[in-house]
């Protein structure tokens, strides 16, 4: 059975994915170059793991995208990395492959260790003790001093939302969340529906966005949303960018609404110079970057490796689209 992985994949986890089954011949190609080797020349693969590296690489040069869809129409299996299904080179290849399984979960972790350092950037004042410095001035700001006994709000109870309760429970906040389907978590002090968060915005002093995207997610976060949370509050977006209204946003950090937001998506990425999110009130922007880490990549490995043995043995496949 043939397995096509890139360069890098084949160099640092090819023995052990090699060693699931002897039946396994791998395959690597330059994400970066469709000619090194050439991709046309690659033929009778059954397993595809396309990696971050192809989606990057794709986004990078669109030249790439035909010849990419191309290896996947010959694939009987296909493992992305990616979490979500929403990009048009995902829906693309969903559309011409039988079985493709997305990498939900996998980047929780990281997610969620961005969340909080945000939360604890705002709550201790970090940019402002970074701007004292940079003038030689000795001031003191502590910020609200600690997380403790604050409430946050999680929209979306997945993988990444149960990641962050678990760790707001560390820090002795009050976790409530939202979630269309009943979830029993240990984490979370209340499970909500969502048409409740009117009810819920009131009371929090973070608001966590993990939504997917979809026409029920859509402007989630809006004028009206907006106006019923607390001056003080913080809102982070670690979901998808359709989530939020930006203009409403804009509006409410510059009007002191709401305090502060950090945003990791957009709703256009690259987020265009032009946009007021760059230079509203205390807006922090990172770019979609909060998924990167190393263990990351080995969490995507193990992933790729126990659905590649499943595939071979006719069970399960997680995460399966």
């Amino acid at each position: 059975m043939k397995v096509l992985v890139s360069s890098s994949t084949e160099q640092y986890f090819g023995d052990q994915i090699k060693n699931i089954d002897s039946s396994i011949e791998l395959i690597s190609i330059n994400p970066d170059n469709s000619e090194e080797p050439s991709w046309q020349d690659i033929k009778n693969c059954d397993v595809f793991f396309l990696t971050y590296e192809f989606m990057f690489a794709a986004e990078a040069n669109p030249r790439l995208v035909e010849p990419l869809l191309s290896l996947c129409k010959q694939m009987d299996f296909i493992q992305t990395g990616y979490a979500g299904t929403d990009s048009n080179l995902i829906q693309s290849i969903m559309k011409n492959s039988v079985k493709v399984s997305n990498a939900s979960g996998i980047h929780a972790i990281p997610i969620a260790n961005y969340v909080f350092a945000q939360m604890l950037r705002w709550n201790k004042r970090i940019d402002k003790h970074i701007e004292l410095q940079n003038n030689s001035l000795w001031e003191a700001w502590g910020g609200d001093g600690e997380l403790t006994y604050k409430t946050i709000l999680i929209l979306g109870y997945g993988g990444i939302g149960q990641e962050v309760g678990r760790l707001a429970k560390g820090f002795g906040m009050n976790i409530v969340a939202t979630k269309r389907s009943f979830y029993e978590c240990k984490y979370a002090d209340e499970i909500h529906n969502p048409d409740k968060i009117l009810e819920l915005l009131p009371h929090a002093d973070f608001v966590v966005c993990c939504l997917p995207a979809s026409e029920e997610t859509d402007d989630t976060i809006n004028k009206e949303t907006l106006s019923v949370m607390k001056n003080t509050s913080m809102l982070i977006n670690v979901g998808r960018g359709n989530a939020i209204n930006e203009e409403a946003l804009i509006e409410a950090l510059n009007l002191g609404t709401i305090a502060s937001a950090a945003l990791d998506t957009t709703k256009i990425e690259p987020l265009p110079q032009s946009s007021g999110l760059w230079k509203a009130n205390n807006c922090f922007i990172s770019s979609h970057d909060s998924a990167h880490s190393l263990h990351a990549i080995m969490r995507m490995n193990e992933l790729f490796c126990s659905n590649l043995s499943n595939y071979l043995n006719n069970l399960p496949i997680k995460n399966l689209i």
